[in-house]
């Protein structure tokens, strides 16, 4: 498993809080709580320095903002101190989940490193970002690269310009749209295993469609990890929203998650049809009579029937070789016949 040498050993779910924290510690820390309750292996957020990542040319990619008059404004007031993001780590490593988050500058990697974050995530804007793969070319950790806004020759050269920067087996390239939301159609989440085909490199699923379908997909087709935008309430304020599910739809993945790890173990039909044979006697049929018959009746074909429990001494295969032979005692149609009730084969 690709995040066994990180101390998970499942394909994890991502919750992905982002910015819907409003700049909030304490919103942060509700955050972090929902989402280990929920059962999430891993917490990520998006660690945006205006300074260092933004101009105000920015645009916000959604008009959704009455209070921040550009992008930088959005970072500023969003943004946390380096002391407030390791308070994070720590709190989401006590409810047990790993912390992360997606960087969107030199500063924000360095940041992470400081943390020694044990996953890193770089966004699809900066997929082929040569500034943060050389920055990256020591770090042991894991390193996601988002295809969101991605052609396949551009993750071909992204997975080149990782691996020159340093012979590793560290990457996981993980499929999503950056549509927000994303059609179900134009998810991708059926990909996974032709990407893993084509690239040889672990592929996860960053999900930015309305509702569980797609991630669902995406895990039967051996998604290495899914990534979900979570939120309490899907009428919340911010702009993944409208691609985001509840903390309770998030437990509902999980548990699907982990109920699908047990059903692809190996299954043998034959082990389980051993173990179940009492059961199958229980189930099956014994030759018995249609009614009630007295000693010296020869047996006819229609004489017979076949009842519940299985195991008796005669099934339906023995009807021929008992025609013409004769009851040696009064028979009854309650239980199944033996061959000690028939004068031939009594001895």
């Amino acid at each position: 498993m690709f995040f066994k040498s990180v101390g998970i050993k499942v394909a994890p779910i991502i919750a992905e809080i982002g910015l819907a924290h409003e700049g909030s510690l304490g919103f942060c820390m509700a955050f972090i709580d929902a989402a280990a309750d929920a059962g999430a292996e891993i917490v990520k957020f998006q660690i945006h320095d205006a300074a260092s990542e933004s101009t105000i040319n920015e645009k916000f990619r959604v008009n959704f903002s009455k209070q921040d008059k550009h992008r930088m404004d959005y970072w500023n007031r969003t943004s946390f101190t380096d002391d407030q993001w390791e308070i994070l780590k720590a709190y989401s490593e006590s409810k047990g989940m790993m912390f992360t988050a997606s960087v969107f500058s030199i500063k924000a990697i360095e940041l992470l490193l400081s943390l020694r974050a044990k996953v890193i995530k770089i966004g699809s804007g900066d997929l082929l970002n040569e500034e943060f793969a050389e920055r990256l070319q020591d770090y042991d950790g894991r390193i996601l690269l988002s295809t969101g806004l991605a052609s396949l020759n551009d993750i071909d050269s992204a997975i080149t310009l990782y691996r020159t920067q340093y012979d590793r087996n560290n990457l996981m390239i993980m499929q999503c749209t950056s549509k927000y939301p994303t059609p179900l159609e134009e998810s991708g989440a059926m990909t996974i295993e032709a990407l893993e085909n084509k690239f040889n490199i672990p592929v996860g699923f960053s999900d930015h469609t309305v509702g569980k379908s797609a991630s669902i997909v995406a895990l039967t087709h051996g998604a290495k990890a899914i990534e979900r935008h979570v939120n309490f309430d899907l009428r919340m304020f911010g702009p993944d929203t409208s691609s985001s599910i509840t903390f309770n739809e998030l437990e509902e993945l999980v548990n699907f998650r982990d109920d699908y790890e047990i059903i692809k173990k190996p299954f043998d039909k034959d082990k389980i049809a051993s173990e179940l044979e009492d059961t199958k006697k229980l189930f099956g049929r014994s030759l018995c009579l249609k009614t009630n018959l007295v000693k010296g009746h020869k047996l006819v074909k229609s004489d017979f029937t076949l009842k519940k429990p299985g195991g008796g001494d005669f099934t339906w295969s023995d009807t021929n070789q008992l025609i013409g032979k004769t009851l040696n005692k009064n028979i009854s149609n309650k239980v199944s016949l033996s061959r000690i009730d028939i004068e031939e084969l009594a001895f």
